[in-house]
Parts: structure tokens; sequence; C-alpha cells
């Protein structure tokens, strides 16, 4: 429940009666969920499917699949043909179609004959100078082949806070990289996001050795194929996933 000060022009008496909001309205925090839980109950009752690892991905079957990606009532449409679906959702909200995406969530889009590449070289150039490694010399792998991490000493302790530097909101910024679009970067920071607690210098110095990776390639994109098999029986595009329970894989 969201209450109110009684504003100017109301009789009431404001020091002892308040307004109660009953309707989500811009600003406050509940308005993105209500927003949310309206737009679900849509789009599920015209034949949507929520993804199960993802609430804010949705999906729809049939002789013209159509995928959707949700951030607040931002919406991006995949499929062969999004132009029903266009149709039938601006019956239902005021929207407004600005096109084939080019940049979301910071992931510039890139729309090829053959398919989509997404890349974050403008994330990873402003990433790399906040840390003051625009020039620094590339390495070839994200972390060293003989690389080690242990827990820190009390010295590493107290050497990496004389530095004044997070290490939280670093590791987090390059998971956010690893996530969207440098999967080649999810086994250094699962690495390292196992001393968020209490980081040392030596874990720091890998963070770094991180940023010297990502400069030696900040052009990698990430390409899928515009179908999931090519022209060509013999190549196919291969997917799969590792499941790790109670120990057992």
């Amino acid at each position: 429940m969201v209450y109110l000060s009684i504003p100017q022009g109301l009789n009431l008496v404001k020091d002892r009666q308040c307004l109660q909001l009953w309707k989500a309205i811009y600003g406050p925090r509940q308005a993105p969920l209500a927003w949310y839980d309206r737009l679900k109950e849509w789009l599920v009752g015209t034949g949507f499917a929520v993804c199960i690892i993802d609430p804010c991905v949705f999906h729809k079957g049939g002789d013209c699949p159509v995928w959707l990606y949700i951030h607040v009532d931002d919406i991006a449409i995949f499929g062969t043909d999004t132009s029903y679906f266009k149709s039938e959702i601006s019956r239902e909200f005021a929207i407004k179609d600005i096109g084939p995406a080019d940049l979301m969530l910071g992931v510039k889009v890139t729309h090829l004959p053959s398919g989509i590449s997404l890349e974050q070289k403008h994330f990873t150039d402003s990433f790399l100078f906040s840390y003051g490694m625009q020039e620094c010399r590339p390495v070839s792998t994200p972390l060293l082949p003989i690389e080690n991490l242990s827990p820190s000493t009390k010295k590493e302790v107290i050497q990496l806070k004389e530095l004044s530097v997070n290490y939280q909101s670093a590791i987090g910024r390059i998971n956010y990289l690893s996530t969207a679009t440098r999967p080649d970067l999810s086994h250094a920071v699962s690495s390292l996001s196992q001393f968020l607690e209490n980081p040392g210098m030596r874990h720091w110095q890998s963070f770094l050795h991180v940023l010297q990776y990502v400069r030696g390639s900040p052009n990698l994109v990430y390409f899928t194929q515009e179908t999931f098999t090519t022209v060509l029986p013999p190549i196919a595009t291969l997917m799969g996933a590792m499941v790790r329970s109670q120990g057992i894989q």
C-alpha cells in the first residue's frame, strides 16, 4: 500500500488523515510490477507462454512463432512475421514502433542477411578506460593457465584496501559483460566471484588480467544464424546445456 500526505485544496485534517493510492502511477517502485502483471495477463491470455528461466521472456508457437524480450515497457519482438502481434497488442495498449532494434540494455544489435550479431565494444572501451587499462598489453587467455586462486592472506587484504578500489563492483561489471555477449569470460568471472567477501591483491591482479584479455578482443561479437540449420544437411548449429545436481553431472 502507498499512502500520500494531503495536498493543498482538500478539506481534510492533515495531522489525522492521509490518502491511500489505489492505482499504480509512474514513479513508485510498485508501478513496474503492476505493469508487468498487467502485460503478462494479456500475453498469456493471447496464447503466450512465460519462459521458466526468465519471466521477462515470452514465447508463442504455431506457424509463425514469436519471441518477446521485455524490459519494463520496452519489448523486443523476434519472429519470421511480427506484424500480426503488433496489430494485436496495439489494440490493447498504446504502443510506439521504433523499428529494428540497434541498441538494447547496452548491447549493440546488428542485423545481417544471415543472422544477428551482438556486441558491446562501446561498453568494453568504457570499462577498460575506467580502470586505466585502455592501453594495456593484451593477453590470449582470461586467466593464467596455472592460476590457482585461493583465499587471501591478511597482508593481501590490507594491500588491496590501500588501493581504494571496489572489487565487488568490478566483478559485477565484468559479469554483466560475460552474461550479455562474452561467454568466454564466464569461467574467469566464476572463479573471481568466489572471493567477493574478502578479496586480496592476487584477486585484483587476476581481474586486471581479465581486462588485458578483453583489451585483446574488444570486437568479439556474439552471432546467431537466421535459422537453426544451414542449407547444407551435414552442418547444423549445436546447442546444449550441462546440469549438475547433488554432485552428479
